[in-house]
């Protein structure tokens, strides 16, 4: 590996950067009018395609992991194998967003007074162009910088808790020196140096059904324990301490004359530790245990969702190498935790040097106002391209 001379590779990656802004644009108009919504797995895996074929053109050696769930997650190696043992710096994004197939016609791709708009264009397929740019322009300063192992992740449903990518994501940390998830920078330009983690879980109940006036005492109501089991959930909570259990949906029944005999509950918990999480997860099995009697069977499935992105050595010096790279740049990058869950936790808990929000400045999330400022996309291709030869020369 070649080392750079700082002050002239910076020099070289700004006047490249700068002079990729308008095919950034392009790049970035072509992603967010294209769907790819994470319950629509025949649009996120022909964005896949798109996404494969732009990096082949780059030269990048392709997995597609087939997924019997949602979409295929993907890699795409440079200047490596994806099936080889070179140790190489990782980019992960997720492809899929929150916004289901018709959208991309309904609000395409727009510019107005320097905020770009459209659904997708900040969360994250603005981190995406700019990763795939890192590339290729790290590529034309091979001469000069060396030639860096670098891997981009696809994820394919990060939005509804990584069912299909998590383990995928996992595998590909196991080769990593350090990982760049390439979500939003925060409105402020902040990068993401923490996160809470976050599980989905169903909780179902099975009764025995009767009829609510001739038979009711035959009933053994599904709705009814659920509730019960709901009630002590809800005291399991601890806002301040960092931990919570929320249920958003219960359905059930068929009529009110109709003793029900199921009910579903759709759960997401936060925590802040993995601790947390344990206590959580072994208190409602113990509850649902205890609720399971005289014919009625409660149960929790296994959690679909987020490890917590926890701040530790690794990851402040990573940070650090950042922060270090923007100030070639003038900029004087700040790090916050946020609550939001994220698959950063998934590198973080594997050991690898761990960092999130690389990507594009952007705000209103998950919304039709959803925006991403346009001149960023050049100002964080600059410390992108950096921070990766940093961290390919400075990680084992």
């Amino acid at each position: 590996m070649v080392t750079a001379d700082q002050n002239a590779l910076c020099e070289k990656i700004a006047a490249l950067a700068d002079s990729m802004q308008p095919e950034l644009l392009k790049f970035l108009e072509k992603a967010v009018n294209q769907d790819s919504g994470s319950y629509d797995t025949e649009d996120v895996n022909a964005f896949g395609v798109f996404l494969t074929d732009a990096c082949r053109k780059l030269g990048a050696d392709v997995l597609v992991h087939d997924s019997s769930v949602h979409g295929n997650p993907i890699a795409c190696a440079f200047n490596c194998k994806t099936d080889d043992d070179t140790r190489r710096v990782l980019m992960i994004c997720h492809r899929d967003t929150v916004f289901e197939h018709g959208n991309a016609k309904a609000r395409p791709f727009t510019v107005k007074e320097g905020l770009c708009h459209g659904p997708g264009c900040a969360d994250m397929k603005g981190g995406i162009t700019i990763g795939i740019h890192a590339v290729k322009l790290l590529k034309s300063l091979a001469d000069f910088a060396g030639d860096v192992p670098l891997e981009i992740v696809f994820s394919s449903d990060e939005e509804i808790g990584s069912e299909a990518s998590a383990q995928f994501i996992t595998s590909r940390c196991r080769k990593a020196k350090a990982a760049f998830f390439l979500e939003p920078a925060r409105p402020g330009g902040e990068l993401v140096t923490g996160r809470d983690g976050g599980d989905l879980l169903t909780l179902e109940a099975f009764g025995h059904s009767a009829h609510a006036g001739n038979s009711f005492a035959e009933g053994i109501s599904a709705i009814y324990g659920i509730a019960e089991v709901i009630s002590e959930f809800a005291k399991l909570s601890d806002d301040v301490a960092g931990y919570s259990c929320n249920v958003g949906t219960i359905e059930g029944g068929t009529g009110a004359i109709i003793v029900p005999d199921y009910a579903v509950a759709r759960i997401y918990t936060r925590f802040s530790t993995l601790e947390q999480r344990e206590y959580l997860l072994k208190n409602f099995t113990e509850i649902c245990d205890r609720h399971s009697h005289d014919g009625l069977k409660v149960t929790i499935s296994k959690p679909v969702g987020f490890l917590p992105f926890i701040p530790n050595d690794a990851n402040r010096a990573l940070f650090d190498l950042v922060h270090e790279a923007g100030t070639n740049y003038g900029l004087d990058l700040k790090g916050i935790c946020v609550r939001g869950a994220a698959d950063a936790g998934i590198a973080s808990c594997e050991g690898v040097p761990t960092i999130c929000g690389m990507g594009i400045v952007g705000g209103n999330l998950h919304t039709d106002r959803e925006y991403a400022v346009a001149s960023s996309l050049s100002e964080r291709l600059k410390v992108l391209a950096t921070a990766l030869v940093f961290a390919n020369e400075r990680f084992d």
